[in-house]
């Protein structure tokens, strides 16, 4: 595993990429070409209002990057100068919420900007934040959401947050104080794991379908997905700012290798598949 860079001269401290090369391109050149790949293929319709959260997946590219793709399309003409990043941990477990306690994250594409707390007033003395560069250093979860950023977006930071043990509607409290206009929030999360193909496409769908109708109990019940408590997250300021959701495209391993939002039967391997969803969240229509 990389181990942190520190820039001697000012003792900034700088996150490098942990799965570049495994979970997607390590070389600049090729990750460019493998995301305008996915973007091209994406067709996401034209938009009336302005996106405000995504839900994404994080696996390899070559599994959930044709799904990522759908959501980032939206993003081609809009601006934000902060992403709010929440996503799960799967390597630790700990109450509250983990900010990055480095200065930059970097990709092949370059570096970005991270908040900490402390550049928010309303949370820097908030207990049930703390910041941890060890337990974001091997997480991949919110890692694979910056090469798509950096393609479709211009300047932006990054305020990244790993969910622990907490309540999702006092977490959505902690952070709506945040939430500005040209502020973008995504959950990211994968949904049901290793089930049968057909099986994977119903639990699937009852999480998608929480998820639409903004049902948290019955998500929090009856949904699969191990970022979950960052949807919850989600869902709740999305009821507090009513922004309505839009599903993109939903699949899962045993059909995306076409690259297109057209769900069919593709890979032999259908015993095991873990499902995909990109959601969009828009302001209402006025």
């Amino acid at each position: 595993m990389p181990s942190m860079q520190t820039n001697n001269t000012s003792n900034i401290l700088i996150r490098p990429p942990i799965v570049a090369g495994t979970f997607y391109p390590d070389d600049p050149e090729e990750l460019k070409k493998t995301i305008e790949g996915f973007l091209d293929k994406a067709v996401v319709g034209k938009q009336k209002t302005n996106v405000k959260a995504l839900i994404l997946p994080h696996a390899g590219y070559v599994y959930s990057g044709p799904i990522t793709g759908y959501g980032l399309k939206t993003l081609r003409h809009s601006s934000f100068d902060r992403v709010i990043l929440l996503g799960p941990s799967h390597h630790f477990a700990f109450k509250g919420l983990v900010a990055a306690g480095e200065d930059y994250w970097e990709t092949p594409l370059g570096k970005i900007k991270v908040l900490s707390k402390n550049d928010f007033p309303s949370i820097k003395n908030k207990e049930e934040i703390i910041e941890s560069i060890e337990i974001h250093q091997p997480e991949h979860c919110l890692e694979v959401q910056l090469p798509f950023l950096q393609m479709v977006l211009k300047d932006f930071q990054i305020f990244p947050l790993l969910t622990g043990e907490i309540e999702a509607q006092k977490a959505a409290k902690i952070l709506m104080p945040l939430i500005e206009e040209e502020t973008l929030i995504i959950a990211s999360s994968d949904l049901s794991h290793y089930l049968p193909y057909s099986e994977a496409k119903m639990v699937d769908k009852v999480t998608i379908d929480a998820i639409l109708s903004n049902d948290i109990p019955r998500l929090n019940k009856y949904g699969e997905a191990c970022g979950k408590k960052s949807i919850e997250i989600l869902l709740h300021i999305a009821q507090q700012k009513k922004w309505q959701p839009k599903l993109l495209c939903a699949m899962n391993s045993g059909e995306t290798v076409s690259g297109i939002c057209s769900p069919k039967r593709i890979l032999e391997q259908t015993d095991e598949v873990v499902g995909y969803a990109s959601i969009a969240y828009y302001e209402p229509k006025k």
